[in-house]
């Protein structure tokens, strides 16, 4: 990674223009602003923002909001407030005057989403405690359960060049029980790296970690903007993504978003890490990532996207080790280099689309391959290496004319070994956890969610996933563990397999949230969760019921939803 530190550092000495920190990914405003581009009528131009990459900069979110054109859109009286509070949470690039506090606190909260803010044309920083406090109980395990996670973040700008963002977090937490079982099977929690300590043999034993997260982001002209750090990103229009989601823990990486004409280009730079319990505190290997996604605006209404990524490893036997510079060219197809190079990395390529219309739906969809031959595809032979997966979805808001109503359904089907790789340092995986679908391979999937904004304060949300999948046992390997290799003496079969095959098990996670927000990014959550597994194997059969209580500040929804 030094090779993309000095990359990251010699951009520095561009010109460029005013410069914002991004909206966290799991933060209330993003199903905010999907909501506002398909009300407003048109897709959002890739200088606003773009719902394909999430790549949303604070300062483009204000004046895409300060200028939205209300005229048609029909909006209710909690889409204005859902507009205002846009504005309060992206205060120190928007115009409007209601974003400062009437009342003041020891001369702080001086704006309605900010602890500290000191703004001025130099310089603005913003500072804002984080908290995540959770209480509940876990039928399964027969425990009172509890997340505890205290820490502070901090944004700014300095002049118009350089932006930046750091957030600390120390969590101590007791599993829930599934969550545990994933614990107990790869030694690491969905979204998590080390651990400070770590119990094996006891779900009711607290485990603590930190939690941290910073970048800098910098934009050499109109057309680039820059960031560099410690952090995730998600790719993709769905609850779920076939190309690179949040699930897995922060990574470190260099991501260039080039914004042009109709057309969003984004490239992405990471490192991976390679997760092996030491048996005294070492340094995690690591392997690499090189992303290309670039999407367009055909139409008003209508985009189109299109990507790729290489996940790779090099060590002294390649002959040389460390990131691979041939994949550092911003432009090239990377799959024509692997095989120039003779190499064992692990490419992957995707097509994806969404489209807006009647300013209540939007249609989107993905399809990924990782290998495929079209004669054996033809021939219905079954064969391993037909490694594809897709996905299709509707959004509809204000569904059946109640306002504030949102629905969405979305289907995903991926074969088995799909992301495997015969070098299984190549996989998908950070900190083994997966960097594309939290199930990883060989299942189908349906998803429901009802979102209804009750009043401005009070959301419901209500949500299914019903899925199926083939599990593995005994060592056996029928493509679901996508760290797994595919070397033929591993496989159970080259010719045969089909989705699902091995344990058949089937897997449905219905839950409710009742969230109030009591002041701005305070929120008070209510939940219930129905989690069941019922398999071929009854040692994979499980039932859970899972109530909670949750008070957060500046804190995104936690979903343990796999």
């Amino acid at each position: 990674m030094r090779i993309i530190l000095t990359i990251a550092l010699a951009t520095m000495y561009f010109n460029c223009l005013a410069q914002g920190s991004y909206l966290p990914l799991n933060g209330h405003s993003i199903h905010l602003l999907d909501r506002f581009e398909i009300k407003s009528g048109r897709l959002a131009t890739p200088q606003e923002f773009s719902t394909s990459n999430r790549s949303f900069q604070r300062n483009r979110i204000a004046a895409y909001v300060d200028s939205f054109n209300v005229t048609g859109s029909n909006l209710s009286g909690r889409d204005y407030f859902n507009l205002a509070y846009l504005q309060y949470d992206n205060f120190e690039f928007s115009n409007s005057e209601s974003t400062f506090s009437k009342r003041k606190f020891l001369g702080l909260y001086k704006r309605k989403s900010a602890a500290l803010s000191l703004v001025s044309k130099d310089f603005n920083i913003v500072a804002n405690p984080t908290a995540y406090l959770q209480m509940g109980y876990d039928n399964r395990s027969g425990k009172l359960l509890s997340i505890n996670n205290r820490g502070i973040e901090i944004r700014g700008n300095i002049g118009s060049k350089l932006g930046f963002y750091t957030s600390l977090n120390d969590e101590i937490i007791t599993l829930n029980s599934w969550a545990f079982d994933f614990y107990l099977a790869n030694k690491a929690i969905p979204g998590a790296g080390f651990l400070k300590n770590t119990p094996v043999d006891s779900i009711s034993a607290p485990m603590n970690h930190s939690i941290a997260t910073g970048y800098m982001v910098y934009q050499p002209c109109k057309y680039f903007d820059i960031q560099f750090g410690h952090g995730k990103n998600f790719l993709g229009n769905g609850f779920r993504t076939f190309y690179m989601s949040d699930f897995s823990r922060d990574q470190l990486f260099l991501r260039v978003n080039t914004r042009i004409w109709k057309i969003n280009y984004t490239n992405i730079w990471g490192t991976l890490y390679d997760w092996v319990p030491p048996t005294q505190r070492v340094k995690p290997k690591r392997h690499y990532y090189a992303t290309t996604y670039a999407n367009v605006n055909l139409t008003k209404s209508f985009n189109i996207g299109l990507f790729q990524t290489i996940s790779f490893h090099r060590d002294s036997t390649f002959g040389s080790s460390g990131y691979e510079l041939e994949y550092l060219n911003p432009i090239i197809f990377y799959k024509p280099i692997e095989n120039g190079l003779n190499s064992p990395d692990k490419s992957i390529i995707g097509a994806d689309f969404k489209w807006n219309f009647l300013r209540h739906f939007q249609l989107y969809g993905q399809f990924v391959l990782s290998e495929l031959k079209v004669e054996e595809l033809l021939s219905t032979r079954g064969w391993f290496g037909n490694k594809w997966a897709s996905q299709f979805g509707i959004k509809y808001i204000d569904a059946f004319g109640v306002k504030n109503l949102d629905l969405q359904s979305e289907t995903n089907v991926c074969r088995p070994y799909m992301y495997t790789s015969f070098n299984p340092k190549n996989a998908y995986v950070n900190f083994n956890q997966n960097m594309a679908h939290p199930l990883g391979a060989n299942f189908y999937e349906q998803i429901g969610i009802i979102r209804f904004q009750m009043s401005n304060r009070v959301w419901l949300k209500a949500s299914a996933i019903y899925a199926v999948y083939g599990n593995d046992t005994n060592g056996s390997n029928w493509g679901k563990d996508i760290r797994r290799s595919y070397e033929d003496n591993s496989l159970p079969r080259l010719f045969g397999n089909r989705i699902t095959q091995g344990v058949k098990t089937n897997l449905l996670i219905a839950d409710i949230l009742l969230s109030y927000m009591i002041k701005h990014n305070l929120f008070l959550d209510l939940s219930a969760l129905y989690r069941t597994t019922k398999s071929d194997m009854a040692i994979f059969n499980t039932e859970t019921v899972f109530v909670t209580a949750t008070f957060r500040w500046n804190f995104g929804e936690r979903r343990w939803d796999f």
